[in-house]
């Protein structure tokens, strides 16, 4: 995909993770809002907690390599990706659960293995793709950056229960684009070709 350009490939990706979702996760989007029960409220506020963390952590560990900051891709790519990459992590979520449901009824064990699904997928997306189409941005030298991994993988944790729990696209959809906008706001990229 070296001669597609970038902000195209992050397109297609996107088209592909909204079919996904439309398709696998219908009833779950029309759905009415899960409740705000103790649990529930108490992961959204730890959810936040650490995405501001993340959003330090992020600032203090990347840069934007002189770019200059473009409102609507801004926009484009906290709103596109908040959505159509919650999608795609949540469907393979669901795989891991669908694949160990077969094995056994425990609701634990489908968590734990729907995680690993998630992780693996997440790790994968950013490896392979993220990174390669990405302009250069990672500060090798940042004292932060050991911190990185650890922050993600409480954010994937929260994610992960937010839907284990609640089936709640909804709010990840908006935690997930707070997430994306810290990282354009740093990164600034344009999202046209």
């Amino acid at each position: 995909m070296d001669t597609i350009p970038a902000p195209l490939q992050i397109y297609i990706y996107w088209a592909i993770a909204i079919i996904i979702g439309v398709v696998f996760f219908r009833k779950d989007i029309t759905a009415p809002e899960p409740p705000y029960d103790a649990r529930r409220i108490g992961l959204i506020i730890f959810s936040v907690v650490i995405l501001a963390l993340n959003a330090y952590i992020y600032t203090n560990s990347t840069t934007d390599g002189g770019r200059i900051l473009d409102g609507w891709s801004v926009l484009i790519f906290s709103v596109g990706n908040g959505i159509a990459e919650t999608f795609m992590f949540y469907a393979v979520f669901r795989l891991g659960q669908s694949l160990i449901g077969k094995v056994t009824d425990n609701q634990w064990a489908g968590f734990i293995v729907g995680f690993l699904f998630f992780m693996i997928y997440s790790g994968l997306i950013h490896g392979l793709f993220w990174l390669n189409i990405l302009p250069e941005h990672v500060v090798q030298t940042s004292s932060f950056k050991p911190f990185f991994m650890p922050i993600q993988l409480m954010i994937a944790l929260s994610w992960a229960l937010a839907f284990f729990w609640y089936r709640d696209l909804r709010t990840v959809f908006v935690l997930h684009a707070l997430v994306d906008l810290t990282m354009i706001m740093n990164v600034k990229f344009s999202m046209f070709p």
